[in-house]
């Protein structure tokens, strides 16, 4: 080559490695920047930004705090609504008709079973509102407006979870007619309250009417309106309550069976470090995390259960929710359908059960799933033994809810059968006559008898979850310590004639009160998610599932229980029972010289093992012939099975890509559940493509080289 040649190659050479070098700068600046936007990890929160002058800023808006939650700002009490405008609580409020339209509504809830309950923690109330020393003006914010400045908010819970904040204006009128121009006028005082209203000063009014006949008119103006309501408290009359907790239901039903989110350390769902607890979410947290990152939340997918909570119109006839379980599980993977759930509540003339209580029971399952998840089966046990305080339940177990449902269950065991071994009653009596020897301890334990379930592919339908109560002969055998007894001193002929007896009288009884009695409702709801959990165990030993990273992880720090309580309480309340007889019946009697004495105690609650009892698709047919399609549908809406009397509510996780819509199509207000990685990321995309294109750039280069 000549030199000339040489030189001309050596320059070209060094051009082309500028070119490459830029090209493989561009190309790791595009990667890292698409990197952030597109892979989970959240940006950093957006500086508020004012909507008008001294206005509240746009969501996200986490100047005051997380939302849905109470604070004390400035020491005054202060609700935080869902778009996180404050809302400082007032003593009284400005006006007589605000004064009468919030004791009359609260009175109402109350007639209505839907107040606020101190003991279940769930329920509504109305509430004034400090307007005058608001901590933000009113202006538009989020889905309507700031409503700083109306006269009260309404506040809704379920099981200790805050799931709305409302705002609430209260008017009246100096008018007493109906007459058309007085309709007018009282029409567009209330409507330039609401968004988009000149005033837009709330999201909800409630109009005092000076007559009856005003009333109804005015009512009439409004019908089929959500956000207006119109009272005559001296008649009673009602337009009906304010239905502002639908949008709450909706975003709390959505998050149920939502697992745990990617979240840095040090940022939860709201921007804000958790106090007292982990930055990690709660896994059935009413502020779902977003499939767009741990800053932002989705809306729900509105499936059966969230319109069945939120719009009572979509079920025909009524739902007892009171009686909600989880009945069906499925999971198509995570890089397919993702999760689907469906409940089963008996239909009823009335909706016996306000849908916070549904809403608080499908937590409870939710919660509880992820429970029996995350810690290892051998720890699913509960023990009250007066002798035994150290030995009452595993340290993680205590710290959830489904613990404390196990915990306090054992305690009800122990009342239900010291009600019906009482001497006093006739069925005691029986029982105490025929005992023989001077020693009776008969510890029972309730233990999983075996599931009814069909199962398809990823599906599972739960037919029946029975429970059993076991004696503790039969229960010590099953463990392997068969040659254990109670009464070592007595003859083994007694004992025998003694738990015969026992399992003639009381258990059946016994039995029947876990399966069927109110107070056990818990304990079923919780046993049916130990049932589908058990099922997505072995699920996920042969297929990929979404949550086969949380089995046996033994992280419970997002699902500990919101009540104030510890195992000690149950146990502590055990023994004050035990010692003051409650449940332990003592009788001495005697017999020539001789004084016999007969005690009672007792055993626990333990699920570490579920049996399970399969059907065939033709048993299945014959006993529910349209159970798997009245599943089906009420993935999207409530569905009846008249012949069952059952509702069936269902709903999903889908996989979705972050930004966009979930698999399927979600009803309006619907959106993509938290990712699972069902989408190839699209920064990988890009570099994908720029290392194409990088190559073929090289190939074109040593081709011209070549030629050279």
């Amino acid at each position: 080559m000549r030199k000339a040649d040489m030189d001309v190659y050596r320059a070209g050479t060094r051009e082309w490695r500028r070119r490459v070098t830029a090209v493989l700068v561009a190309l790791v600046a595009v990667a890292v920047a698409l990197a952030g936007a597109g892979s989970g990890i959240a940006p950093p929160a957006r500086a508020a930004t004012a909507a008008g002058p001294g206005g509240p800023s746009t969501p996200p808006y986490t100047k005051w705090g997380p939302p849905l939650t109470v604070r004390t700002i400035n020491g005054r009490k202060t609700y935080i609504d869902a778009n996180g405008v404050p809302h400082v609580l007032g003593s009284r409020g400005d006006t007589a008709d605000a004064d009468q339209a919030l004791t009359f509504m609260n009175r109402r809830l109350a007639k209505d079973g839907l107040a606020y309950d101190p003991r279940t923690r769930t329920g509504s109330e109305y509430l004034f509102q400090d307007e005058t020393n608001r901590l933000e003006e009113k202006a538009s914010v989020g889905d309507g407006v700031a409503g700083t400045t109306s006269d009260m908010i309404k506040v809704t819970w379920s099981d200790g979870r805050l799931i709305s904040v409302e705002s609430v204006d209260s008017t009246a009128t100096v008018r007493t007619g109906a007459d058309p121009a007085d309709l007018d006028s009282i029409s567009k005082t209330i409507t330039n309250k609401l968004p988009g209203g000149r005033k837009s000063q709330s999201g909800n009014v409630v109009f005092t009417a000076t007559t009856e006949d005003q009333a109804k008119a005015v009512a009439d103006r409004f019908r089929g309106n959500p956000n207006v309501r119109v009272i005559h408290p001296g008649s009673g009359y009602d337009s009906g309550e304010l239905n502002t907790e639908a949008k709450g239901l909706r975003s709390a039903a959505g998050s149920v069976f939502v697992g745990p989110g990617d979240c840095p350390e040090g940022q939860s769902q709201s921007g804000f470090r958790r106090s007292g607890g982990p930055a990690r979410a709660r896994y059935a947290g009413f502020a779902a995390r977003g499939a767009v990152g741990c800053g932002e939340s989705p809306a729900p997918r509105a499936g059966g259960l969230a319109k069945g909570l939120s719009e009572p119109e979509r079920a025909p006839g009524g739902i007892d929710f009171s009686q909600l379980e989880l009945r069906y599980l499925a999971d198509s993977g995570p890089h397919a359908g993702g999760l689907r759930y469906a409940f089963q509540a008996p239909s009823a003339t009335s909706r016996h059960g306000s849908a916070l209580t549904g809403l608080a029971h499908a937590a409870q399952a939710s919660d509880s799933f992820f429970t029996w998840l995350e810690l290892e089966p051998s720890t699913f046990w509960v023990n009250l033994n007066p002798n035994e305080p150290d030995r009452i339940v595993d340290s993680r177990l205590g710290r959830t809810d489904a613990g404390r449902v196990l915990l306090q269950a054992d305690l009800t065991l122990k009342k239900t059968t010291g009600k019906l071994i009482h001497p006093d009653s006739a069925l005691g009596a029986d029982f105490w006559r025929g005992l023989s020897g001077d020693c009776m301890s008969f510890r029972t334990w309730i233990v999983p008898a075996p599931a009814t379930v069909y199962t398809k592919g990823d599906e599972l339908y739960i037919l029946k979850s029975p429970l059993n109560v076991q004696m503790e002969a039969q229960y010590l055998k099953q463990h392997g310590s068969s040659g254990a007894v109670s009464c070592p001193k007595q003859a083994r002929s007694v004992q025998d004639h003694n738990e015969a007896l026992f399992r003639r009288l009381i258990l059946p009884k016994v039995v029947k009160a876990v399966n069927t009695a109110p107070e056990y409702a818990d304990l079923r709801r919780v046993y049916l998610s130990r049932v589908a959990a058990e099922w997505y165990r072995k699920l996920s030993l042969r297929k990929s599932t979404m949550y086969a990273g949380l089995i046996d992880k033994g992280d419970v720090s997002g699902l500990t229980t919101r009540e104030n309580w510890t195992p000690i309480d149950t146990f502590h309340a055990y023994v004050r029972s035990y010692t003051k007889g409650e449940f332990k019946v003592t009788h001495r009697t005697r017999k020539g010289n001789t004084l016999y004495t007969r005690t009672y105690i007792y055993g626990g609650v333990d699920f570490s093992r579920v049996p399970f009892a399969s059907v065939s698709d033709a048993q299945l047919k014959a006993s529910s012939p349209t159970l798997t399609r009245d599943v089906g549908q009420s993935l999207r809406a409530p569905t009846t099975d008249r012949a069952e009397g059952q509702v069936w509510l269902g709903g999903g996780v889908p996989v979705a890509a972050p930004g966009n819509a979930a698999s399927g199509a979600p009803d309006s207000g619907a959106s993509a559940a938290p990712n699972a990685g069902a989408a190839v990321p699209r920064w990988l995309v890009a570099v994908a493509v720029l290392a194409a294109l990088l190559v073929l750039r090289l190939a074109v280069h040593r081709r011209r080289t070549g030629r050279r």
